[in-house]
C-alpha cells in the first residue's frame, strides 16, 4: 500500500466516494447529518477544516492537522461515525465508502489557492449551478449571512413546531452531539416548507466549524475569493479522485420524482425487486434527463 503523503501544518485537499460510487446524499437531513458529524468531530479531534463540498455521490475536505496521526484519527472517526449512522437509518450493512481515501498535502499558497477553487467549484462542473457560492453545500455563503437560503427567523412569531425545533437543535449542539438523519427528518415532517429551509439555515449556524478567515486570507478578501472562484476552475492534485464529466442535476430531477413515488418512505428506494426496478428505470428515464449511468448510480444496481 503506498504510504500517505502528510505535511504537517500544510492545508489537505481529502476527496472521498461511495463505495460502489452510487448516490449516498439523497436528502437535506443526510448532508446536515454528516455536517453535524464534521463539527463535532473537528471539534474534538481539534482538527481546522477550511474548505468543503458535499456532492450526491462523494465529499471534498480541506483539513489542517498537526500531524498525521490526528489526521488519520479525525478522517477514521468521520467515515466511520457517518458510515454507522447511514447504515443505522437504512437498515443496510457493510462499508460505505471507497477505501483508501484520497488525500494530498498543499504546500503552497498557489496550490492551496487552486484547490480550494477546485472544492468549491464542484457543483459548478457539475452544472447544479453557475456560481459556487449559490450552491449551500460548498457553504460560501455562510460566511456573512446567517440565513442565505431562507427568509430570517424570528424565533418569537415562529410556529411552536419551528421553535421546538430549534430549541432541540441548541440543545443537541451544546452538548457536541450530531444529528442523526430519523431526527432530521422527523423535525423537518412537522415544518412547512419555508420553515424547512429556515431549520436548514439554522442547523448550519448552530454547527458552524468552517475556518472562512484562514480560507479568505489566502485570496485577501471574500469578494476576491468569489471572484477568483468565477474566473476560474482552479486544479485537482493527487487525490485520485475518479474522473466523470456527466452532469449531476438528473441525480436532483430523481430525487424530486422518488420523493412523489414515496421511495423514501422506510428507504423503498435501496429494496426494490427487479421488477420494481424496471418500473422505475423506465419512469426516470421518461421524467428525467437521467441516463443509464445517472439511474445506476442512483440505484445502486450492479454493472
Amino acid at each position: 500500500m503506498e504510504k500517505r503523503r502528510f505535511s504537517a501544518g500544510a492545508l489537505h485537499h481529502v476527496y472521498f466516494i461511495t463505495r460502489d460510487g452510487g448516490v449516498l446524499f439523497y436528502r437535506i437531513s443526510d448532508r446536515l447529518s454528516f455536517y453535524t458529524t464534521i463539527s463535532v468531530l473537528a471539534s474534538r479531534y481539534k482538527v481546522d477544516i477550511i474548505g468543503i463540498s458535499i456532492m450526491f455521490t462523494h465529499v471534498h475536505l480541506m483539513v489542517r492537522a498537526e500531524d498525521l496521526a490526528q489526521f488519520r484519527l479525525f478522517m477514521n472517526q468521520l467515515l466511520r461515525t457517518f458510515s454507522k449512522l447511514i447504515n443505522q437509518d437504512r437498515g443496510s450493512q457493510g462499508p460505505v465508502f471507497k477505501t483508501p481515501f484520497g488525500s494530498a498535502p498543499q504546500t503552497t499558497d498557489k496550490r492551496q489557492r487552486s484547490s480550494l477553487i477546485y472544492l468549491f467549484n464542484n457543483p459548478v462542473e457539475k452544472r447544479l449551478c453557475s456560481k459556487a457560492v449559490e450552491d449551500r453545500w460548498t457553504f460560501l455563503a455562510y460566511y456573512d449571512d446567517p440565513h442565505p437560503f431562507s427568509a430570517p427567523l424570528v424565533k418569537r412569531y415562529a410556529s411552536h413546531a419551528m421553535r421546538d425545533a430549534c430549541q432541540l437543535v441548541d440543545a443537541e449542539a451544546r452538548a457536541g452531539r450530531y444529528l442523526r438523519p430519523v431526527l432530521l427528518r422527523t423535525l423537518f415532517r412537522k415544518l412547512s416548507r419555508e420553515e424547512q429551509e429556515q431549520l436548514t439555515d439554522y442547523v448550519i449556524q448552530q454547527y458552524r466549524f468552517i475556518n472562512y478567515e484562514a480560507a479568505i486570507a489566502l485570496y485577501g478578501g471574500y469578494d476576491r475569493m468569489l471572484r477568483t472562484t468565477e474566473e476560474t476552475s482552479g486544479q485537482e492534485f493527487d487525490i485520485g479522485e475518479e474522473f466523470d464529466a456527466n452532469s449531476d442535476v438528473p441525480f436532483r430531477e430523481m430525487i424530486r420524482v422518488a420523493a412523489q413515488g414515496r421511495l423514501f418512505d422506510g428507504w423503498a428506494l435501496l429494496r426494490l425487486d427487479e421488477q420494481a426496478q424496471q418500473k422505475w428505470i423506465r419512469r426516470f428515464r421518461a421524467e428525467t434527463s437521467a441516463t443509464s449511468r445517472h439511474i445506476q448510480k442512483f440505484l445502486h444496481l450492479e454493472k
